[in-house]
């Protein structure tokens, strides 16, 4: 039986690695791809864990940001293994501002990587998907996509966006064998919560006084990264989840309810 092939935007560490591991784990190729040079330390670890369980791995150094990286990307996938059947848009940074206080960098910076590479990201995967018939493109937003949250304006514009396009996107794959939906994550145990930064953020968000990231996961409620994972695999291979399309499934913690 041929495998099957998933494809990963910011797939070198953090939640990108973590779906990488899932699907790897359960017999796909998998192609990652990141901003971090496929020959470095990080990036080399992630396929050599990938490779052990079983799978081959496109590893290829891209910038969501650019159209010609992007298309390189997909050339590259389709020319290495000939279908893609799940792409993952997981690619996403996040900074941290009054909405009054931020520069257009900074606006500019999120927006440019978490929604338009991630529309970048699906309109590739959608080109190449109707060539086949077939396909799950699976979108990660984040709860902060889905209510307002203090000094994190940029995130939360993003992220909203990301929502947006995958209900239009949805809308406009009707009847092609390709279903679009987006996973929801509220706040996970990834490198990117494990700054200053993003401690001092959820100092201000809840009124504690964490001194560093672990006593911050040790107070406040956290995702683990394979949470997520089983969420996105289970979207990019049941059969139930072929029955819907443009949906937000949100790993809330409870948060939504507040």
């Amino acid at each position: 039986m041929e495998r099957k092939v998933v494809l990963i935007t910011g797939g070198a560490m953090g939640q990108g690695k973590a779906h990488a591991l899932k699907f790897a784990e359960n017999g796909f190729d998998v192609v990652l791809a990141d901003m971090q040079d496929p020959e470095g330390e990080v990036f080399s670890g992630t396929v050599r864990e990938l490779e052990k369980v079983g799978a081959k791995v496109l590893a290829v150094k891209c910038n969501v940001t650019s159209d010609e990286d992007m298309k390189v990307l997909f050339e590259k996938a389709w020319d290495t293994f000939g279908r893609l059947d799940v792409v993952v848009a997981n690619a996403g940074v996040l900074n941290f501002g009054y909405t009054w206080e931020l520069t257009d960098a900074q606006v500019q910076k999120v927006i440019d990587i978490d929604l338009i590479g991630t529309w970048r990201t699906d309109k590739y995967a959608a080109i190449y998907m109707k060539k086949q018939g077939f396909g799950r493109i699976i979108n990660i937003s984040s709860t902060s996509g889905m209510y307002g949250t203090p000094k994190l304006a940029t995130y939360c514009m993003a992220k909203w966006g990301v929502r947006g396009l995958t209900k239009t996107l949805a809308q406009e794959l009707k009847g092609t064998g390709i279903v679009v939906n987006t996973v929801c994550p509220t706040k996970v145990k990834t490198p990117m919560c494990e700054t200053e930064s993003y401690v001092e953020f959820i100092n201000d968000l809840t009124g504690k006084d964490f001194k560093n990231w672990q006593e911050m996961y040790d107070g406040v409620p956290f995702l683990d990264v394979e949470d997520i994972s089983d969420m996105v695999f289970w979207l990019g291979t049941s059969r139930a989840a072929g029955k819907f399309s443009g949906r937000d499934l949100a790993l809330d913690l409870g948060t939504l309810q507040q």
